[in-house]
């Protein structure tokens, strides 16, 4: 699921929980956040709106599941090189994960064939940005809102660079990343807004006689929506099918229990980065993610 303005907030929520012997030398505005934000599944917006070119590596999904593994390498190498932004990325890669895992089956459950599961995410997205920014997010342009979020730092591609070619076996990590970035912005430039809905008609047609790539995002689904469902938000308090659980959360009770959740991830890279320097507790986690 792509959903990064959730991760962005979940990112803003918990920032203070991060050692300040990290973050008090660098940025963490709100664009350091949103570019943080777009990373783990920002390879979905790789030629966004193309009808024909494909993402043949989809680096977002092979993060995804090979995210320990992943996240191990860059970790010691954010350590050896000394850099605490280096670590800072550290941290919102191991919070996406969490993020996602925490949400996937919540947004799953109310996906239908009419408002599939970008849909969701698109009304829960538009609730946090009024809840948050307090103004409706299909009248803003979120790449001027977010103006300097889509494009890695050097220090960003120093430290992913060697993991994703030792794990992934992938050598073009600095061009496939500036390549996404760009076609974020171009997502969130001219694709995500509509103040009167005049771009329906042509996405609907470009669905039809271009967009039949599996997977591949629909146009109709690149809009934000001008009224929330909140149907989405579960005020009613349905019934989920967690993994393994049957629960009744609604949507702010899910987002503070994840809060609670990137909480103790922060602080396992806390102890890691600022103490142990050991992948006992990061090891754990995981081994306690898949058994539960």
């Amino acid at each position: 699921m792509d959903s990064s303005l959730l991760r962005y907030y979940i990112f803003k929520d918990t920032l203070s929980q991060i050692s300040p012997q990290i973050t008090y030398t660098i940025d963490t505005s709100n664009q350091v956040l949103f570019k943080y934000a777009l990373f783990y599944s920002v390879g979905k917006f790789y030629k966004a709106f193309h009808p024909f070119k494909k993402d043949a590596y989809q680096l977002s999904i092979q993060i995804k599941q090979h995210l320990q593994d992943f996240l191990k390498e860059c970790m010691e190498d954010a350590y050896f090189h000394a850099s605490n932004e280096e670590m800072l990325f550290c941290y919102f890669i191991f919070l996406s994960y969490i993020v996602e895992k925490s949400f996937s089956d919540y947004v799953t459950s109310f996906a239908t064939k009419k408002n599939n599961t970008k849909a969701v995410v698109k009304n829960i997205e538009a609730y946090l940005f009024h809840k948050y920014e307090g103004t409706a997010i299909h009248k803003m342009n979120l790449s001027n809102y977010f103006f300097d979020s889509f494009a890695l730092s050097d220090a960003d591609l120093h430290l992913i660079e060697k993991p994703i070619k030792r794990i992934f076996g992938f050598f073009c990590t600095k061009q496939y990343y500036k390549s996404s970035y760009q076609s974020a912005k171009f997502y969130y430039d001219h694709l995500a807004t509509s103040r009167t809905g005049i771009k329906k008609p042509f996405f609907f047609l470009y669905d039809i006689f271009l967009n039949h790539r599996k997977n591949k995002m629909k146009a109709k689904h690149f809009l934000y929506p001008k009224k929330i469902d909140s149907t989405f938000l579960n005020l009613s308090k349905s019934e989920i099918q967690m993994e393994k659980e049957i629960k009744n959360y609604s949507f702010e009770e899910l987002y503070q229990i994840t809060l609670e959740e990137a909480k103790k991830g922060i602080d396992i890279l806390n102890s890691y980065f600022t103490s142990t320097q050991n992948f006992k507790a990061f090891d754990a986690y995981f081994q306690k993610k898949s058994s539960d």
